[in-house]
């Protein structure tokens, strides 16, 4: 090889070398932009019931849904006694109401106290009954039947002409004492635009259909801060048999929101 042939590899060596030194050695401009959310945070909005006994005069009884750390309250008030004992309504009064004096009847309100806007549902997570002493047809009808939608009936026989149950939602009551004379609408035993009237078998009846916390009476929509106004209303029926005589029915109605 010829010095001329070698000085243009070592120059050649010497270019590759410069180009592969800038290459590896080379630097390039990356842009970059940064932002920050700092403090975020969620809130969880409430789900509150607040259920009021109105009587016809004050004071109104009050219960809350939440319970110490529970938002469950199984210890409200009793809107109905036994201490006021029913006998046959009137054949002739069947429909319209009868007398109040002949059935047992309370007003109720319950308030979405919370800040959400909730669904309301009603269930009856239980019905017994027992025989007073004394009573001249011990181990009669049994006022809780029918029983169960899963075929457990309640001890006792099952007879028609059990008792009389509906749910009615009013308006507002008028200012002490208060009355409640305008009817929204019937919620049991039928979904109607009008005044509910009273029908035989509807307690065991509303247990059968509405006895757990997935068998609800779902009772629409209520918004964050509004209340509905409803009576419940029991009562026995013109064609009561001789079995119900000294019979009584124990039962509890749970309001649930969600």
């Amino acid at each position: 090889m010829s010095p001329k042939t070698v000085k243009k590899l070592l120059l050649s060596l010497i270019v590759v070398g410069i180009l592969g030194s800038f290459t590896v050695g080379g630097t390039f401009a990356v842009l970059n932009g940064e932002g920050s959310n700092p403090n975020d945070s969620i809130a969880s909005g409430t789900l509150t019931l607040t259920e009021t006994l109105t009587p016809t005069n004050p004071p109104d009884t009050t219960c809350l849904s939440q319970n110490g750390a529970l938002n469950v309250n199984t210890g409200c008030f009793t809107i109905l006694s036994s201490a006021t004992v029913m006998y046959p309504i009137p054949s002739a009064a069947q429909p319209p109401l009868p007398a109040a004096s002949t059935y047992q009847s309370a007003h109720i309100s319950i308030q979405n106290s919370g800040t959400l806007p909730e669904t309301l549902k009603l269930y009856m997570p239980s019905c017994t009954y027992a025989t007073t002493t004394g009573a001249p047809s011990p181990g009669g009808t049994n006022p809780c039947c029918p029983g169960t939608a899963s075929g457990a009936l309640p001890a006792g026989p099952c007879n028609a002409g059990s008792l009389d149950f509906f749910i009615q939602e009013t308006n507002a009551p008028t200012a002490p004492p208060r009355t409640w004379t305008n009817l929204a609408s019937c919620i049991w035993p039928v979904s109607a635009v009008a005044a509910c009237t009273l029908s035989d078998d509807q307690l065991g009846g509303f247990w059968a259909l509405h006895h757990d916390n997935t068998h609800y009476l779902s009772l629409g929509t209520i918004a964050a801060g509004a209340t509905r106004y409803f009576q419940i209303a029991v009562a026995e029926p013109f064609d009561a048999a001789n079995g119900l005589q000294g019979e009584t029915a124990t039962f509890a109605l749970y309001w649930h929101a969600e």
